[in-house]
């Protein structure tokens, strides 16, 4: 019996602050019953030792008079009632009578009391096991809204140096390392960009200047300008990786940014490209205003539309459209172009899908949506990305609206599953 109850307890998705109570509640009940077993034999004895029967004798047996009487030896109730006196025998079964009826009354009141007094105290360790469980809520809540943009984040509990106290320490300790950490890997990927930086821009100048002097052979000619294609790729995977150490840092100066100007600006600029691989693009620009970094928030607007344009087909399409919708600013880019069979994961760093796989490194470095992802987040605002139907892809960037006097973003939130195809 015992088994099934546990089991039917783990079965049950019961919190630890139920388990705790129920716990309580049932160390309460085993102590009551044993308390109810010992005062029930207790009474019981006692009734037995003082169970007698005081009859009285006549004085004289000839003597008439009804006060001239004596007590008789007192007698005991037993089974055998039929041995005594009549007299003595009735009385001794009517205190049987009464000592059965007062235990049996002991039962019920006090079963019905421990009953109450049982639920009484499952209540008040719900109580209890709550105030306990507070500060472990607080470890709990923290951790689910910790991202590796607000490591800064501590608990600093209070109150009694007990358990609760130790684990909130180490995880504020936890925290501390994660963020040297992650800080130390984004300071090395900014300086490392940087110092490539001016090796390639030699590199570039040194192929650069032959080529456009006519001072390079013929044969030699197409293996130059793959150096500085390569070079090209080079530069713009390094800037890429420079954007995205920035936006990882967060917004330091936010201010209010209408999304329907950068992606006009975007549009503008990307005609060009977009006439000459056959792509009509369009834009849909209604006002949006979120609070933010005007400069990465065009770099956001750009990316998508370099990465709609760049993976698109001949006779193809772009829209870009910017509105508020739901108490949110959104900016959604969509393109036709192949069946996208991996959007969950085109949000991953150097992710390009199947068919950027396909066509070479010329297409890009595979960062372009993860920075779309990392400026988002900065915001306070999401990325997810859809397979359009027919071919091609939706990539929607939801960031809250500038509210007046608000000078910082909402608060950075995990990125989750991120996904997307990188440019």
């Amino acid at each position: 019996m015992a088994s099934r109850i546990r089991a039917l307890l783990s079965g049950a998705a019961l919190t630890v602050r139920t388990r705790l109570a129920l716990v309580y509640a049932g160390v309460f009940l085993a102590a009551g019953v044993l308390l109810l077993a010992l005062n029930y034999a207790i009474v019981s004895s006692g009734l037995i030792d003082h169970s007698t029967v005081i009859t009285t004798v006549p004085l004289d047996a000839s003597s008439t008079d009804v006060h001239s009487f004596k007590p008789a030896e007192p007698v005991r109730p037993t089974t055998g009632a039929g041995e005594a006196e009549p007299l003595a025998a009735e009385l001794a079964l009517s205190v049987q009578d009464y000592r059965a009826a007062v235990l049996r009354d002991l039962l019920l009141r006090s079963g019905a009391g421990l009953v109450a007094v049982t639920v009484l105290a499952a209540f008040a360790g719900w109580l209890v096991a709550g105030r306990l469980l507070r500060r472990l809520h607080r470890v709990t809540e923290t951790a689910r809204r910790l991202s590796e943009r607000d490591l800064d984040r501590r608990l600093a509990l209070t109150g009694p140096a007990d358990e609760f106290r130790e684990l909130g320490d180490t995880f504020d300790g936890m925290l501390e390392r994660l963020q040297h950490a992650f800080e130390s890997q984004r300071r090395f990927v900014a300086n490392a960009s940087h110092e490539l930086r001016t090796p390639l821009a030699v590199q570039r100048a040194a192929v650069e200047i032959p080529l456009a002097q006519g001072r390079v052979p013929a044969e030699l000619e197409p293996n130059l300008r793959r150096v500085l294609e390569s070079a090209e790729q080079s530069e713009r995977l390094i800037a890429g990786l420079l954007l995205l150490a920035r936006s990882d840092r967060g917004v330091e100066a936010a201010e209010p940014v209408d999304l329907a100007g950068p992606a006009r600006r975007v549009v503008a600029a990307h005609r060009g490209a977009a006439a000459e691989r056959g792509v009509r693009l369009r834009a849909s620009a209604h006002s949006a205003v979120v609070g933010g970094d005007r400069v990465l928030l065009e770099h956001l607007v750009r990316n998508l539309v370099d990465n709609a344009v760049r993976y698109n087909t001949a006779d193809g399409s772009v829209r870009v459209e910017t509105a508020a919708e739901d108490g949110a600013a959104v900016v959604r880019v969509s393109n036709t172009g192949p069946e996208v069979a991996d959007a969950d994961r085109l949000f991953e760093p150097f992710h390009r899908g199947a068919r950027g796989r396909e066509r070479g490194a010329e297409d890009g470095s595979g960062l372009g949506l993860s920075i779309v992802s990392s400026i988002a987040a900065a915001h306070g605002g999401t990325a997810s990305a859809a397979p359009r139907e027919g071919g091609g892809l939706v990539v929607s960037v939801r960031l809250p609206l500038h509210a007046p006097g608000r000078e910082d973003p909402a608060a950075p939130q995990p990125a989750g599953a991120r996904p997307a195809a990188g440019v």
